[in-house]
């Protein structure tokens, strides 16, 4: 049995961030008039289970401290009634490479809904869904701006502004931070430099990228690609070469083929600059310095992760004993690193046949681990023996 973590001060370490949040609170953050109207309550019986995703917020942010927000960041918030109260926990999302928030709310192809985010927030966490900074509805800066670091600055103004209230004027008492692939390893950057969050999750991603995928030459110019061509996107934003993603990012037996043609018509795009500044952590014991409880989730058949790796090593993901024992050297033991692996799928977990075993993962977790503020939800202790059976 684990013990209760220590409570940390919130705000006390952010004293760069006093610019950009009186920027931020002056400029406000806007939102569509669903987003920004309030919530009513719904009828007896189903206020506390209706889930309501509001879109369109739009949070201003810097790229560096002491810079002015002049980038903004798109969200979306699903959530049930209850889930609407101060002190409650919200999961921070961010998807990766190429994707926007669709990546976790994707909508429903062949009578089967794709959202991570409408599930979880239907089994008690809110979630906050965001487009990274250049791509989706985000803003879209100089590709060369948009570095590891520029992004763990974003999203910690993002974190921020879940505890401040400027999203539907709900202060979250506590922030998961949920990352995919390229953006796990933002996320691990984000903890590291910030510890401002109470749980980290990383979804296709661990310590290994294997030689399968960097030699694979999927990616390009978005500029010649026939989607963006005319974007007025400069040459330093790549996506993937059509007919690529398939490879890249799914397992066939555990794929959907109408998701897969959907994902390439919705492909976005990087910053190159991006996917070479963020790399080198996957290198490094760097996170060690993540002083929360972390889980790591990977796809049984990942391309980009599981197998042998640039550095000549073989990554094992045949369970999550396997991959918490290659992966406990690079984490602390506040980090309580537990693994799960979703049995055959690719790299996108929430795109899989079996992706709803990727949300009873997390909600089993958050749970545990992290719990939430609502006077019904008793706080987590780590008590790891309630999670599912694909984790360890």
């Amino acid at each position: 049995m684990f013990h209760a973590r220590r409570r940390r001060p919130r705000f006390s370490r952010h004293r760069l961030l006093a610019s950009t949040l009186v920027a931020a609170a002056l400029i406000g953050v806007t939102a569509t008039s669903a987003a920004a109207a309030s919530v009513a309550s719904p009828a007896r019986g189903d206020r506390h289970h209706a889930v309501t995703c509001q879109s369109g917020f739009r949070i201003p942010v810097a790229l560096a401290p002491g810079q002015p927000a002049s980038s903004t960041i798109s969200g979306e918030l699903c959530s049930t009634w209850a889930e609407r109260f101060p002190g409650t926990t919200v999961q921070l999302l961010i998807p990766g490479a190429t994707y926007t928030r669709d990546y976790w709310d994707f909508g429903t192809v062949g009578g089967i809904r794709y959202s991570y985010a409408r599930d979880v927030a239907a089994r008690g966490f809110a979630t906050f869904v965001i487009d990274p900074l250049g791509s989706g509805d985000s803003s879209h800066p100089a590709s060369t701006q948009i570095t590891a670091q520029a992004d763990a600055y974003v999203d910690h103004q993002v974190v921020q502004a879940l505890r401040a209230g400027w999203i539907a004027g709900v202060r979250f008492g506590k922030v998961i931070e949920v990352g995919h692939s390229l953006n796990s390893l933002i996320v691990w950057d984000e903890a590291i430099a910030y510890h401002d969050v109470d749980g980290v999750i990383v979804t296709g991603a661990a310590h290994s990228l294997t030689a399968g995928f960097a030699s694979s030459g999927a990616f390009y110019p978005a500029i010649k690609d026939p989607k963006f061509a005319g974007s007025g996107l400069d040459s330093g934003y790549l996506t993937t070469i059509p007919g690529t993603r398939s490879k890249l990012f799914y397992h066939l037996p555990d794929a959907d083929p109408a998701v897969i043609a959907l994902d390439e018509a919705r492909k976005d795009v990087v910053s190159g600059t991006e996917l070479t500044s963020a790399l080198p952590v996957l290198a490094t014991t760097a996170t060690q310095a993540i002083d929360v409880p972390v889980l790591d989730i990977l796809g049984g058949n990942d391309f980009t992760t599981c197998g042998l790796s640039t550095t000549g090593s073989t990554f094992d993901c045949s369970s999550g004993a396997r991959v918490v024992a290659q992966e406990a050297s690079f984490y602390s033991p506040q980090a309580q690193l537990h693994a799960c692996v979703i049995p055959g799928s690719g790299h996108d977990v929430s795109l899989a046949l079996n992706h709803g075993l990727q949300v009873a993962d997390t909600v089993a977790w958050s749970d545990a681990f992290v719990g939430q503020r609502w006077p019904a939800q008793p706080d987590g202790h780590g008590g790891g023996e309630r999670l599912p059976g694909n984790c360890a």
